[in-house]
């Protein structure tokens, strides 16, 4: 049987479901990187979530690790131990963030944002001290993003196209000597970024990058030749990742298309399927870009831009080792549809990937040897390109899914969700869940369970036979028993004539 076009191949792309056929949630691409692998493209399942630490807030939008000590902030800046414990460092004016909150460090402090104004806590000591606003030209709440280079941390001021630094080595201490505003651009900033000792600044039509020229007040100066055109259109979207600096960009034009910094060029990385669905978002809920919100980390080689788009209720990630979109979400039982997957914030210690929810004060272990979600159903879908050949009939005869079977827990499964009975009689394997649709997904077949195998029946196969006939079909396969899910391709057999189809 040949291969289902498309379906690991290199023409993966993701789609949001209200637009189009194609779709990839909670489930990635993996390129082989040997020569006698039996794919050259598997699909992997997103990892899981299990509960590490609860904070009493609303969400937690900020997360930060500096000499193996974790910290979370929101209305209180928080100190996370390995065994999930918390302590409270000090109050971050006691409010709920209303844009996410930010952390930064140098050599002794952590520089805390909340609702525009500044904390510093001593790390040797656990000193905590609120900043004297009075010494940054903007004044109180006036702070919208901060940023560490060189010694120095960076502060921009909402509505303005003007920047400070700190003292160096000193979060406490900004002088107005040390305050510079962007004349290569008159329109308010937008995004920050310090990256590679570098200082980025974007507005919404320009972006200008900045370096320590070690003299003068203050001591960053543009770089000659870091002169963009192009801007950003979320300000917590930007993130460092694969070495360089992502964003979503906005200019003179329009909003909403992914690039990453090449040298001192942009470098487009999202596909016109991706633009789409978030201009979409764009036109339904006005802002719903400048609202996203994003991190990058690195699990299994794979180094991922996750973006959370709040008012749209999605998440999309970019996987920079295959180059290719994939939407990961939380499944809803009741509606029977994905909200967003429940991570905005991230850092790495402790050994693990912890994740800040946006729905709630959990921090989470993410991995994908975690094969749940938070202990609910993580539930991943799969559908292919339309398969059609010049709008004539096909006849189907059999599908068969190339997994890695034999990856049954054990205990096994129950069919009726019971304990297992001590004949075994109501055991099962993992089920694929298939179904498909010959009117461009408007409306759906019954959906069929594929067996795939109790534990150690490494042999088995999930097929299905006598499958109709269609003009264009579109399978959909999902699963959501909790294994290792890992798919190496799908195969169909198929005729132009039912006689060869029999």
């Amino acid at each position: 049987m040949p291969p289902l076009p498309g379906f690991c191949g290199a023409t993966y792309q993701a789609i949001s479901p209200n637009i189009d056929a194609e779709l990839a949630m909670n489930i990635f691409c993996e390129r082989s990187e040997s020569a006698g692998a039996k794919t050259p493209i598997a699909l992997i399942m997103a990892p899981g979530k299990r509960l590490f630490a609860t904070l009493p807030e609303a969400g937690v939008s900020s997360l930060y690790s500096v000499n193996g000590r974790t910290f979370a902030a929101g209305s209180q800046l928080y100190e996370i131990a390995a065994n999930g414990t918390k302590t409270v460092r000090g109050s971050l004016g006691g409010t709920q963030p209303l844009r996410p909150c930010q952390i930064f460090a140098n050599e002794t402090q952590i520089l805390c944002l909340n609702n525009g104004n500044l904390y510093v806590l001593t790390l040797a000591t656990n000193a905590f001290a609120a900043v004297n606003m009075a010494q940054l030209q903007g004044g109180a709440n006036s702070v919208a993003q901060i940023g560490f280079a060189d010694g120095y941390f960076f502060a921009w001021f909402l509505n303005t196209h003007t920047f400070q630094m700190s003292a160096l080595e000193d979060g406490t201490t900004w002088s107005g000597l040390d305050v510079a505003t962007v004349s290569l651009f008159p329109d308010n900033f937008v995004s920050m970024i310090c990256d590679h000792r570098e200082a980025w600044f974007f507005s919404g039509k320009k972006s200008s990058g900045y370096y320590n020229a070690g003299a003068g007040f203050p001591p960053y100066i543009p770089i000659q030749g870091a002169f963009a055109e192009f801007g950003a259109g979320a300000m917590a979207a930007t993130v460092q990742a694969d070495n360089t600096i992502c964003w979503i960009g906005q200019d003179e034009r329009g909003i909403g298309v992914a690039y990453r910094l090449n040298g001192y060029s942009e470098q487009r990385i999202s596909t016109h399927a991706v633009e789409f669905a978030w201009q979409a978002y764009e036109k339904t809920f006005p802002g719903t870009i400048a609202g996203a919100r994003a991190f990058s980390y690195q699990e299994d080689g794979h180094t991922f831009w996750e973006i959370y788009f709040p008012a749209a209720n999605a998440t999309w990630v970019y996987d920079f080792s295959t180059q290719l979109w994939h939407q990961r979400g939380a499944w809803n039982a009741v509606s029977g549809t994905y909200d967003a997957d429940h991570a905005q914030s991230h850092t790495f210690n402790f050994g693990k990937h912890l994740v800040g929810d946006w729905a709630s004060g959990n921090i989470y272990e993410q991995s994908t040897a975690i094969y749940t979600d938070n202990d609910g159903i993580l539930r991943w879908v799969r559908r292919s390109p339309t398969l059609n050949k010049d709008n004539k009939w096909i006849y189907f005869s059999e599908l068969e899914i190339d997994i890695q079977p034999g990856q049954g827990p054990i205990p096994a499964l129950t069919s009726d969700g019971l304990p297992l009975a001590a004949d075994g009689s109501n055991a099962r394997g993992p089920q694929l869940m298939l179904r498909w649709s010959n009117d461009g997904t408007k409306t759906w077949s019954s959906t069929y369970f594929l067996d795939c195998g109790q534990a150690g029946e490494y042999d088995f196969r999930a097929r299905k036979i006598q499958l109709g006939r269609a003009r264009k079909r579109v399978w959909e396969l999902s699963g959501s028993d909790p294994i290792p899910w890992r798919i190496a391709n799908a195969y169909v057999e198929a005729s132009e004539s039912m006689e060869a189809a029999s």
